[in-house]
């Protein structure tokens, strides 16, 4: 067991529990689908032969780790999370954390939301009033199971797609074992004949199972990070613009994106990023591309508001030590929860940074070009910018005229799998921007992680950014939590509904 070996894991465990907890983990159906279809992972390619034997012995311990957890727990009354984590002190409170999350998924353990109703005093528009609001309590309970209870199947990630609440990610697309996923900015398929049905690509997806009681529990352990409710864990926030001319003449608010990858590129701290650009046959459709060349930087540059499958070029990055990745929130959930499930083995080491982006919601490319049909009357080739601020929606043509109609006007062009996000922030980035709460030509940053206000301060230092605190510019971190808390109660709750799945047998 490598995690084990490396880590002593289980150094607290009788040899007796460990035999027994491994001997039931053997029994999980994503380790057994996973070990049976060896020949045909290693014929597909994509994993060599050392990286098959490492993640499946993840995937054991994890497993093995799990059910020891779940016996350690019998008999006992509904606890919180942490109440859990403190009570297991064989493992750390985050892999207690995020083991019970996944062993609700399984069908282990029932989880119980305590509901309690308060009453405020708001001010409203210059009026005070009263509002009621709720706050959950989550407890955690094992079930009792009869003797011939199996844990719940987890569904191939066509039941995300067909049920509508499929954000066109990418990322089953790069983790799958056999190369059977296909994912673009439209659709999803999976080859049939070539799923093995570990449900992999389940356990990662960011819109299969609610891991988000998990996410703010284990920040919550780091008592270095500041916490909102509205725009989650962080160290600092800042308001930035670039000083580069060339950043300055393609970017779409501060530049600071683009800076901050010039800067981990220029001083070798990655080799490679993930980004995207506009396509050169049709100008604002979104393209994925690994940029390893400053001077190409420049061409991914400024905000695209159609969605872009980006996390399925991570597959293709492979042959790069060291990676960032520039995402919109529902990405750096994807990786994240890559993180965590189903071993808390990554698929992929090398991604080193993740740099997130504000998104209160995006357009497939088809209603782009409606929207700026029907609302602009003009063809979509004829703007050279776009812009979200303000509560309206902006475009710029290439005379130099400007035009812009209120948001409420443009927000039914949105791809319906937004509304199932509640994430305006990327909070699981380590370094979060966006143009919200900063005034023009400067971005507002979030540091989310040492990682990430290193590299902040780094392109500080490098003369590439100028910064200022978020306190000391309006509207400021009020307003980006205002917006926040908007998206949140928008929200819509995902239901998984599990239908005929949208296979390709032919491919």
């Amino acid at each position: 067991m490598v995690q084990s070996a490396e880590n002593n894991v289980f150094g607290n465990i009788s040899p007796r529990e460990l035999l027994d907890a491994t001997y039931k983990a053997a029994g999980n159906f994503q380790v057994k689908a996973f070990f049976e279809a060896k020949d045909e992972i290693l014929e597909a390619g994509k994993y060599s032969e050392l990286e098959f034997y490492g993640i499946l012995d993840a995937m054991i311990d994890a497993e093995t780790e799990r059910k020891l957890v779940l016996e350690t727990l019998k008999d006992e009354p509904p606890l919180s999370l942490v109440e859990i984590a403190e009570k297991i002190g064989n493992f750390s409170p985050e892999h207690v954390i995020k083991d019970i999350i996944y062993l609700k998924e399984q069908g282990f353990v029932e989880e119980i939301d305590e509901v309690t109703t308060r009453t405020i005093t708001k001010k409203v528009k210059g009026e005070v009033k009263e509002k009621e609001i709720q706050e959950h309590s989550y407890k955690y309970l094992v079930k009792d199971l009869s003797n011939d209870f199996h844990e719940h199947y987890l569904e191939p990630i066509s039941v995300v797609f067909d049920s509508g609440a499929c954000c066109q990610c990418g990322w089953c697309s790069s983790i799958c074992p056999m190369n059977a996923i296909t994912v673009t900015a439209e659709d999803l398929k999976i080859n049939g004949t070539a799923c093995i049905k570990c449900g992999i690509c389940y356990s990662t997806c960011p819109r299969s199972f609610s891991f988000e009681q998990a996410l703010v529990n284990i920040k919550k352990l780091d008592g270095s990070l500041q916490f909102s409710d509205k725009i989650g864990s962080y160290l600092n926030t800042y308001s930035a613009t670039t000083t580069k001319d060339e950043i300055v003449d393609v970017r779409q608010d501060g530049g600071v994106v683009t800076s901050l990858f010039e800067y981990l590129l220029r001083n070798k701290l990655v080799d490679a990023i993930i980004a995207v650009k506009h396509s050169d046959e049709q100008p604002w459709r979104p393209v994925p591309v690994i940029i390893d060349d400053v001077e190409m930087l420049y061409k991914t540059g400024g905000s695209k508001y159609a969605n872009s499958p980006s996390l399925a070029m991570v597959d293709k990055a492979k042959m790069y030590e060291n990676i960032a990745i520039a995402g919109v929130p529902c990405m750096m959930r994807a990786l994240e929860k890559n993180n965590l499930y189903p071993s808390g083995m990554p698929f992929f080491k090398n991604i080193k940074y993740k740099i997130g982006l504000f998104c209160m919601e995006s357009f497939s490319f088809s209603n782009l070009n409606e929207l700026v049909a029907e609302n602009f009357n003009k063809y979509i080739n004829d703007i050279t910018k776009m812009n979200i601020k303000e509560g309206k929606f902006t475009i710029m043509l290439q005379s130099g005229e400007e035009m812009a109609v209120p948001m409420k006007d443009v927000q039914h062009y949105a791809r319906n799998s937004c509304h199932y996000c509640d994430d305006l922030t990327s909070t699981c980035a380590d370094i979060s921007v966006g143009s919200i709460g900063s005034p023009s030509g400067w971005s507002s940053v979030i540091t989310r992680n040492e990682k990430g206000e290193a590299i902040y301060n780094g392109a500080i230092e490098a003369g590439l950014i100028e910064s200022k605190s978020l306190q000391d510019v309006e509207p400021g971190q009020s307003m980006i939590e205002k917006i926040a808390e908007t998206k949140k109660n928008k929200c819509l709750p995902i239901v998984l509904t599990p239908t005929t799945e949208k296979t390709d047998q032919t491919s």
